[in-house]
């Protein structure tokens, strides 16, 4: 056993779990996984919060109706409230591409392209990203087998 009970550990080398040097590669650096202890205490700390809920929730309608509380406490106590009953919003994208080929045939460098392109695309653009140029949008792309 090495250090602090790890037996993959090697003297003068830091972990690192990206893959840099460290633990040879196909060992784990936490072979034991999480503590049963540790584990113990993250579920009593849940059944606590658990406990406390219902006064919690109870506490954000109270905050949310109080038309003497700042707004900005009212809305927080709002989104809070919808966050627990709906879960938190779901985010849309909707990416337009008109691709030539089937990804299983393009090149690393339009793969790169591509990439580059729907990277963008989350950011700025609302018009249709093309792979190769610009066509004319009042055609439809031919269609494919797959």
């Amino acid at each position: 056993m090495g250090k602090r009970g790890n037996p993959n550990w090697l003297p003068g080398v830091s972990g690192n779990p990206k893959g840099g040097p460290g633990w040879p590669p196909g060992v784990s650096g936490n072979p034991g996984g999480r503590s049963k202890e540790l584990a113990a205490l993250q579920n009593a700390a849940r059944l606590e919060a658990a406990s406390h809920s219902i006064e919690g929730v109870a506490y954000l309608v109270e905050v949310m109706r109080n038309k003497a509380e700042d707004t900005p406490y009212r809305l927080k106590a709002v989104t809070e409230l919808l966050n627990r009953g709906l879960g938190t919003p779901q985010m849309q994208i909707d990416i337009d591409v008109v691709l030539r080929r089937k990804i299983s045939e393009m090149s690393l460098d339009e793969l790169r392209q591509l990439e580059e392109r729907l990277a963008g695309s989350l950011t700025t653009s609302t018009a249709p990203l093309l792979l190769e140029g610009q066509l004319d949008p009042t055609k439809q792309p031919e269609e494919s087998d797959g």
